[in-house]
């Protein structure tokens, strides 16, 4: 039996393959692994998430010979999941919101608080900061 030889570029049959500037990596986990799906490439595995860029760009230059690409990577969960991470990034957003209101009422507080004549000291006890902190908005 004769081996036979594939040129890096071409398929089994010796069709010249895609060349790309970028491919897209589908990530779905799969047990202890990492399912990595890209389209008109194939298939592959990563034992974990840091191994997905180089077993993506393994099987891309196996596959299809190209060496410089970029890779645009997905990650998928079940349905229950992704709706849970969807909620965990509109809290996060809100949350930010709701920081940055409060770091301005704060500055306002402690600058209020010192037009009243209020000590550095004391607007720190008032506010539940420490005199440093209390200098940082009145200052800020």
């Amino acid at each position: 039996m004769r081996l036979k030889k594939f040129k890096a570029g071409y398929d089994v049959d010796g069709n010249k393959t895609i060349h790309k500037e970028s491919y897209r990596v589908t990530i779905e986990p799969d047990g202890k692994y990492w399912f990595l799906t890209i389209p008109d490439v194939g298939v592959t595995q990563a034992r974990t998430l840091s191994e997905v860029d180089t077993m993506a760009r393994d099987l891309i230059e196996i596959m299809t010979g190209d060496r410089n690409f970029a890779l645009e990577q997905e990650m998928k969960f079940p349905e229950e999941v992704e709706e849970h991470l969807e909620a965990m990034k509109r809290y996060r957003e809100q949350s930010k919101k709701a920081n940055t209101l409060a770091a301005k009422e704060s500055r306002k507080a402690a600058k209020g608080l010192r037009q009243v004549g209020l000590t550095l000291r004391q607007i720190g006890q008032a506010m539940g900061i420490s005199y440093q902190r209390a200098s940082q908005l009145v200052n800020g």
